[in-house]
């Protein structure tokens, strides 16, 4: 994977190029990433849909673009709760990650919080307390 920031070049004119993205003919705007030319609205990231700008930085995984927030999204480890991607603290148990505030203690039913690492305590049989519990 590498990462690109304004290696993409727009330029004008009538021309017989086609798209590398939808294989249509692109009569007079294009742009040039990697000597393939797209139309402006095909230059998009293969996981949001969301236009690239040529002034922002992305990814290239093989034929992919991504986006630079995708990319973010695709590599922070997810919780395993909710699965949505966990960013700043967490908690790490058996190489699975948590938020914070998805872990509940298992005999209040109250949700750890961020800074609380030091005050939780995890039974042999993969349950999170509070220490006050």
């Amino acid at each position: 994977k590498q990462w690109y920031q304004r290696r993409v070049a727009i330029t004008a004119g009538m021309t017989n190029k086609i798209c590398a993205k939808c294989s249509q003919a692109i009569p007079n705007n294009w742009l040039i990433f990697e000597d393939r030319y797209y139309h402006a609205q095909c230059f998009n990231c293969s996981s949001c849909r969301r236009v690239i700008d040529v002034r922002e930085t992305f990814n290239q995984n093989g034929a992919q673009i991504i986006c630079g927030n995708c990319n973010v999204s695709v590599n922070l480890p997810k919780c395993l709760i909710c699965r949505q991607p966990v960013q700043g603290q967490r908690l790490i148990y058996m190489n699975q990650s948590f938020h914070f505030s998805c872990k509940k203690c298992a005999r209040c039913g109250v949700p750890f919080q961020e800074g609380q690492a030091n005050d939780i305590k995890i039974l042999q049989n993969g349950d999170f307390l509070h220490k006050t519990c």
